[in-house]
């Protein structure tokens, strides 16, 4: 990365954000701005989530091994207000 850029970062798998907010310090380090942070599937939480600023596409309620089956619903990209 070169310092100054814009860079959108992008996670498959989010539980808390652990690893969004490594990856935002990595970003100051390279003196670089954070454009966005995007996620394919966001685990649901009960608790504190580290990042708050997020796009989501799917949202994981639940997973049955038993049974083999999950639980979705769409992420907040799609209940956010204005989404991009």
């Amino acid at each position: 990365m070169k310092s100054g850029q814009r860079v959108l970062i992008t996670d498959d798998f989010m539980k808390v954000g652990g690893t969004m907010n490594g990856m935002k310090n990595l970003l100051e380090e390279f003196d670089c701005t954070l454009a966005g942070i995007a996620v394919l599937v966001e685990a649901e939480h009960a608790g504190e989530t580290l990042v708050d600023d997020y796009y989501s596409l799917v949202k994981l309620h639940a997973v049955n091994e038993k049974d083999r089956t999950i639980q979705l619903s769409e992420g907040n990209y799609f209940l956010k207000e204005s989404s991009i």
